[in-house]
């Protein structure tokens, strides 16, 4: 038996969260877990959880929940031998998908019947980590002032009714960042560990999170016109072929302006001061993966 705990966010997504976490721990129990529940009360919580379960020996974290349950288990687990055990229950699931992951939680508990472990690489801004992305623009803008109760209850269509609000608004600030010691300006920037944004959509279709690198993306364009036409050709998996687009890898990114600008981690705003400073955490994530 596999000594493990059962991270969860009560309030994460849509599902019948506390019920399916009795189900989630009965389907791992089957499957050779030694494995108890933890749930989750506040913001920050999921981390110091996952902290006390590596401090006391667990082998497997399993989180189940959103993006931003998964990411703050994880910040407990960083250079930690306990493993992260992604089991989707949010409203995209990012992480859980770039991670071959199955959609549903139950088919990923059962999946992980036959799992091995990955090291991955984790993304740092400034003292925030992240597995998916940090972004600085209009999403940052959006995710930043999407309330977390319409985002829970409305998943993809809150966010989008939000995103068209905020697009209607935004003023499209030029931010001028420095990557690898090369200066240059962009009204969107993207640094990805793993390829996928939002869903099952690859912005960065060439991040692989054990390289040691991130995959820096910009769009210079501006106004609402230029916007919609870079969301169809992202829709359509041709935004790199784009004239006002830039991408390549890099080890870290600053941005340093202007004075006012929105950064996101993993879909959640974070408070930030500039300059910002994006790279790699020196640790790495054990992550639990179904076998192929």
């Amino acid at each position: 038996m596999r000594r493990s705990v059962l991270i969860y966010n009560p309030k994460a997504g849509r599902w019948r969260t506390p019920v399916l976490a009795r189900d989630l721990l009965a389907a791992l129990a089957q499957r050779g877990y030694e494995i108890e529940a933890r749930p989750t009360d506040e913001p920050g919580h999921a981390t110091r959880l996952a902290r006390e379960a590596a401090v006391e020996g667990v082998e497997v974290v399993f989180a189940f929940g959103g993006d931003g349950t998964l990411r703050e288990t994880a910040a407990g687990l960083v250079g930690s031998p306990a493993a992260l055990g992604p089991l989707p229950g949010g409203t995209t699931n990012v992480i859980a998908y770039s991670l071959g992951v199955p959609a549903r939680p139950l088919p990923a508990a059962a999946a992980f019947h036959h799992a091995g472990v990955r090291e991955i690489d984790v993304g740092l801004c400034e003292d925030e980590i992240f597995l998916m992305q940090a972004s600085a623009g209009l999403d940052a803008r959006i995710m930043g002032r999407l309330p977390p109760r319409l985002k829970r209850h409305l998943g993809r269509m809150g966010v989008l009714g939000a995103g068209l609000y905020q697009w209607s608004l935004y003023d499209y600030p030029e931010m001028v960042l420095v990557a690898d010691g090369r200066e240059l300006s962009a009204t969107f920037v993207a640094v990805c560990n793993l390829p996928h944004y939002g869903g099952k959509l690859a912005l960065a279709p060439g991040a692989t999170p054990d390289d040691r690198r991130l995959d820096l993306v910009l769009f210079r364009g501006r106004g609402r016109a230029s916007t919609l036409g870079f969301s169809v050709d992202f829709l359509r998996g041709r935004h790199l072929d784009r004239a006002d687009v830039e991408s390549f890898e890099v080890e870290t990114v600053e941005i340093r302006g202007p004075g006012a600008i929105n950064v996101q981690v993993d879909g959640d705003g974070i408070p930030h001061h500039l300059p910002v400073t994006i790279g790699l955490a020196p640790e790495r994530l054990r992550v639990l993966v179904p076998a192929a």
